[in-house]
């Protein structure tokens, strides 16, 4: 049975959890996909996972707190920290765990940090900055938790028997900590370089992008440990929870930090018949001065009818060979959104081809959505059966969708021009990362 899992957050097409997890899922020789949601709260991402069969779920910035109103179950850890970045599916219920806490101290010991009665500094009050005092503090650390709100700060540090204290107060913290983390999403400059010192142990949670506090830290002799310590060691019991099954740090780690040498120039909207994929194609295209290009009309300029009519007259198969063309020219393009057709992921070469040209968005709607989209089915040969049909028609193809996908996009509720501008924007930020 083909599982799936996925990463959800906002931003997330720069998350590197996908190249961990399936690496892990291909060394072990498991029969699962790991790919990423871009939702638009935390509810959809329960939908979309309760629709496509999603297994187990990571959860990211904005929505580690939100996710909690949406779970069957709340495992204790999380619940004291009122933070949420893994979700298990047991049937049709949803449990949240809280794996960052041990991440961050295990990320820090493997690096040969000792946190043990050593004095903590967290930035921010956010589910990771609250992961990460809670972890330190149950790992025998002295924690102070700085906040731009000191009311925030407060409210935690009473409620876990820590430190708190302001920015503006770094100044009387800073000089006697061993270790300072953040986890402040920007990369802007929010501690004065004079705090730094060579003692210091720094680890930035942010990262995804070159940030003020590590050039600074670097520049003052700090021993640096790389966020991507911490995003895997919240990886391994992630997927320890999900599987019932280990993994090695060494093989997550490995595609961690593994340079992606694609170069992805173009687009490419996938997913199920009825999914918008055409109106989007064209819509991003006008909005990013792209040019769109639809597969399936193309075809059919080709050929001089309808896709129904080859079907009829040819076969499917006879199809699939054109359609494997029309792919194949996409290595060519430059500058360009495709809207590929429903059953273009089914062959493994269109799919390699895809994803080494372009940035695969998976577009996603249930299938009632869909049924109402695309109306009786007569304009589309493999919808005969209608909605039981289409059902059992996507349930074979999600796992494909998925193991094609950079990323999901519900076009649910959504007007096009919504749509456009989140798969802009996160493409937008994963290319400026």
């Amino acid at each position: 049975m083909h599982k799936i899992y996925a990463v959800a957050g906002n931003p997330i097409l720069h998350s590197a959890s996908p190249e961990m997890f399936n690496e892990a899922f291909r060394a072990l020789s498991l029969d699962a996909v790991y790919t990423r949601i871009a939702p638009s709260g935390a509810g959809e991402i329960i939908d979309i996972a309760g629709e496509a069969g999603i297994c187990g779920l990571n959860v990211t910035s904005p929505f580690k707190e939100e996710i909690i109103g949406y779970l069957d179950r709340v495992e204790a850890d999380a619940k004291r920290i009122n933070a949420v970045n893994t979700v298990v599916r047991e049937g049709k219920r949803f449990i949240g765990y809280n794996t960052d806490c041990t991440g961050v101290v295990h990320a820090l010991q493997h690096s040969g940090v000792d946190t043990k009665g050593k004095r903590a500094v967290v930035l921010g009050t956010s589910g990771a900055g609250r992961a990460a005092a809670y972890g330190l503090l149950s790992s025998g650390a002295q924690v102070t938790v700085i906040n731009r709100t000191y009311e925030k700060a407060a409210k935690f540090a009473r409620a876990f028997g820590c430190a708190a204290a302001t920015f503006g107060e770094a100044r009387s913290v800073l000089p006697e900590a061993h270790i300072l983390v953040s986890c402040i999403s920007s990369p802007e400059r929010f501690i004065d370089p004079s705090l730094l010192r060579r003692a210091l142990v720094v680890l930035d949670a942010n990262y995804s992008v070159s940030t003020a506090l590590c050039a600074d830290a670097r520049s003052k002799g700090c021993r640096i440990v790389d966020g991507r310590e911490w995003l895997l060691f919240q990886a391994l019991p992630a997927f320890k929870l999900f599987t019932k099954k280990e993994t090695s740090a060494e093989i997550m780690r490995s595609a961690l930090y593994r340079k992606d040498k694609h170069n992805k120039r173009n687009i490419a909207l996938i997913g199920f018949m009825g999914a918008g994929k055409t109106t989007i194609a064209e819509r991003l295209a006008e909005h990013a001065r792209m040019e769109a290009v639809d597969t399936d009309k193309n075809i059919e300029n080709d050929i001089g009818f309808p896709i129904r009519e080859i079907f009829g007259k040819d076969g499917e198969d006879a199809f699939r060979a054109m359609e494997r063309l029309e792919i194949s020219a996409m290595e060519d393009a430059l500058n360009t959104v495709f809207s590929c057709g429903g059953g273009a992921v089914l062959d493994q070469r269109n799919a390699d081809v895809i994803k080494r040209t372009s940035i695969p968005v998976w577009l996603w709607a249930k299938v009632e959505t869909i049924m109402d989209r695309v109306g009786d089915g007569d304009s589309r040969p493999l919808l005969k059966g209608g909605g039981k049909g289409a059902r059992g028609l996507l349930s074979k193809r999600l796992h494909l969708y998925a193991r094609t996908a950079d990323m999901l996009v519900s076009t649910e509720d959504k007007s096009p021009e919504d749509i456009v501008r989140r798969i802009y924007d996160e493409i937008r930020i994963s290319v400026d990362h």
